[in-house]
C-alpha cells in the first residue's frame, strides 16, 4: 500500500503551456482561444500576454468530517476560472488594475495600485466582486514581499487589464470563489516575477488558504488543493493533519468493456442560508462532533490534546482516535493518514460509538446529561461548548454525528482502495461502478440519516439518478441545498441528464429558462488543476 502521507513529487511546479505543448489538458485550447477573444473584445487594440487558469471542485466522498480533521476524497472539474491578462508597465507611474467579467452582472471595475508598495485594502462589509480579485492580490503580494523583500518593498506592484471568463456556476458549492482566487494569486506572481518564473504548487497552496477570510470566509484548504492539486483522471486524497496534502490517485482504465468514468454534477437549485439556519444545521453540527469526542474521550478514560488555535479549545473526534491509541494500543502510534492503518482504527472507533453512545441513540443527550458525562457543571458546559457560535436544539445527537464522521472517514479509505486497484483486477467495468458507487450511496444514506444534512431535493434527486443509470449518487458540499454528485457509465450519462431535467427540475421549476439548465447540470472527468498559459 503506496504512503499517502505526502504530496506526488513528480508535480512540484504549476505548470505552463502554450500552443505547440503537446501534454497540455484536453480543454485548454478551447478555454484559451475563448478568453483571448472576450479579452480583445473588452480592450480594443490590446492583446493578453498570458492566461491563468483554476478549476472548480467537487468532493466525491468525504463531508462533514474535515473539521474533525478526517482526509477527504475530491476532484477537480472540467468548469473553472480563467483570466487573461495583459501587462501594463507602469511608465504612468500611476499602475491601476482594470478588471472586466464576462457575466455582465458582474460590473468592470478598476482600483489604483498603491504607490508606496503597500497593500490594497478590502472592506468585508461591501460585497463586491472585485474584492475576491484582491484577496488573490494581497496574499500574492505578502508571498512577493516575504520571499523579494529588496524587490517589493516601497515599490508598487504592476498594472494589468484583466478579463475574466468563468463557468463554475455562482453559489453552487463548486468553489467558483476558490477558483478564482487561485487564478489571481498566480497572474499576480508571474506578472510581477516574470512569465518563466515557476511557481511550486505548495507555494500557491500555502498562500491562497487563507485568501478569503478577508472577506470573512473561513475554509479548511480543500478547494484550494482540489483546485490547485487536480490532475486529469485522477482523485486526490487530501489529508489534514499533520500538515494539508493531495496526493492523486488515478481511477483504473476500465477495459472490460472499455468504459469512461465520468460524473453528473447537479445543482438542486435550492439555496442553503448558511447564515439563518447555521443555528440549526451548521454550527450545531460542529458543536455536536466536538462534544461527542470530549464525551468519548470521558467515558473512555483519556485526555485530548487540541489544536490552540482552534475555536474551541477542545480536541475533536479525530484526537480522540489518536488520544484511544496512544492510552491502549501497544504501537501507541497515531494515525498518519495511512489506508489500510486508517480503516483498522476507523474500525474500533465505530466499536465505541455504538458501546458508548449507542444507548443514547434514541434520546440523544441533554445538557446536564453531557455536563454529567464531562464531569463538569451545567454552567461550565455552556461556556465551553454552547456559547462559541450561536446553535439552537433540543438535544444533542452525539451518537449519529460521531457514527456518521468516523463511518464517512471510512468510506474515504474504502473508496481510495477501489480506486487504487488496477482495471484488470474487477470482474468487469460494472465491478468497479458497484463497489465505488455503493460507497456514495452509503455516505448519501448516512448524510440524510445520521447528519440529517440531506433535503427533500436532494433526496428525490439522487433517486432519480439511481434509477436512470447512476450507480452511486449523493449530495456533496454541505448540504442543505445545493449540488449532488452521481458516478455514471458514459453511455447512461445522456440518459441521466434526460431523467433530472424531466422529472426534477421542469416539475419543480416549470417556467425554468435553457441558460439556467444548462448551469445547473454539469458533466465532469477528473480534471486538471491550476497552470499559466503563455499567448
Amino acid at each position: 500500500m503506496p504512503d499517502t502521507s505526502s504530496n506526488t513529487e513528480a508535480d512540484i511546479y504549476v505548470p505552463t503551456y502554450n500552443a505547440q505543448s503537446p501534454d497540455k489538458p484536453s480543454v485548454l485550447d478551447a478555454k484559451c482561444s475563448h478568453v483571448i477573444k472576450s479579452f480583445q473584445e473588452a480592450f480594443p487594440g490590446h492583446t493578453p500576454d498570458f492566461i491563468t487558469r483554476s478549476p472548480g471542485r467537487v468532493n466525491l466522498i468525504g463531508e462533514h468530517i474535515d473539521y474533525s480533521d478526517f482526509s477527504v476524497l475530491p476532484m477537480a472539474i472540467d468548469v473553472d476560472m480563467s483570466l487573461a491578462v495583459k501587462i501594463i508597465p507602469n511608465e504612468s507611474k500611476n499602475p491601476s488594475i482594470t478588471l472586466v467579467n464576462v457575466d455582465p452582472q458582474f460590473a468592470q471595475r478598476k482600483f489604483d495600485l498603491p504607490l508606496d508598495g503597500e497593500y490594497v485594502t478590502i472592506d468585508p462589509s461591501v460585497s463586491d466582486w472585485s474584492n475576491y480579485f484582491k484577496c488573490g492580490l494581497l496574499v500574492a503580494h505578502t508571498f512577493l514581499k516575504k520571499h523579494y523583500p529588496d524587490k517589493f518593498n516601497n515599490v508598487p506592484l504592476i498594472g494589468l487589464e484583466v478579463f475574466c471568463l468563468g463557468d463554475v456556476p455562482v453559489g453552487s458549492g463548486l468553489s467558483s470563489s476558490t477558483a478564482f482566487i487561485c487564478a489571481v494569486a498566480l497572474t499576480i506572481i508571474k506578472a510581477n516575477m516574470g512569465l518563466a518564473y515557476p511557481v511550486k504548487k505548495s507555494d500557491l497552496l500555502k498562500m491562497t488558504i487563507t485568501a478569503e477570510h478577508y472577506v470573512g470566509v473561513n475554509n479548511g484548504g480543500m478547494d484550494q488543493a482540489t483546485s490547485i492539486w487536480g490532475q486529469e483522471g485522477h482523485a486526490l486524497y487530501v489529508q489534514f493533519k499533520p500538515t494539508l496534502t493531495a496526493t492523486p490517485f488515478k481511477f483504473p482504465e476500465l477495459i472490460s468493456p472499455p468504459t469512461e468514468i465520468q460524473f453528473v454534477i447537479a445543482n438542486t437549485l435550492v439555496v442553503a442560508n448558511k447564515f439563518e439556519t447555521g443555528p440549526i444545521n451548521y454550527n450545531l453540527r460542529v458543536v455536536e462532533v466536538i462534544v461527542a469526542a470530549n464525551v468519548l474521550a470521558s467515558m473512555c478514560g483519556v485526555a485530548l490534546a487540541y489544536d490552540p488555535e482552534s475555536d474551541f479549545q477542545k480536541g475533536n473526534l479525530r484526537d480522540f482516535m489518536n488520544a484511544y491509541f496512544i492510552t491502549f494500543s501497544k504501537d501507541k502510534d497515531c494515525w498518519n493518514g495511512g489506508v489500510e492503518n486508517g480503516i483498522e482504527k476507523l474500525n474500533k472507533m465505530l466499536e465505541l460509538v455504538e458501546e458508548k453512545l449507542g444507548p443514547y441513540a434514541e434520546s440523544g443527550f441533554t445538557v446536564d446529561q453531557a455536563a454529567f458525562s464531562l464531569g463538569c457543571s451545567r454552567e461550565e458546559f455552556t461556556r465551553n461548548y454552547l456559547t462559541v457560535v450561536p446553535i439552537r436544539f433540543q438535544v444533542l445527537k452525539l451518537y449519529q454525528r460521531a457514527k456518521h464522521v468516523f463511518s464517512e472517514a471510512l468510506r474515504v479509505l474504502e473508496a481510495v482502495k477501489v480506486i487504487m486497484r488496477d482495471g484488470q483486477d474487477f470482474k468487469s467495468s460494472i465491478d468497479f461502478f458497484e463497489q465505488f458507487g455503493t460507497l456514495m450511496n452509503q455516505s448519501q444514506e448516512s448524510c440524510a440519516n445520521m447528519y440529517e444534512c440531506s433535503t427533500p431535493e436532494l433526496n428525490e434527486m439522487c433517486e432519480i439518478a439511481l434509477q436512470n443509470g447512476s450507480y452511486g449518487s449523493r449530495l456533496t458540499g454541505a448540504g442543505w441545498g445545493g449540488c449532488t454528485v452521481h458516478l455514471v457509465p458514459n453511455e447512461n450519462v445522456e440518459q441521466v441528464k434526460n431523467a433530472l431535467v424531466e422529472q426534477y427540475y421542469k416539475k419543480r421549476y416549470p417556467y425554468i429558462t435553457q441558460q439556467v439548465l444548462g448551469n445547473a447540470i454539469i458533466v465532469s472527468k477528473p480534471a486538471s488543476g491550476t497552470c499559466e498559459y503563455i499567448i
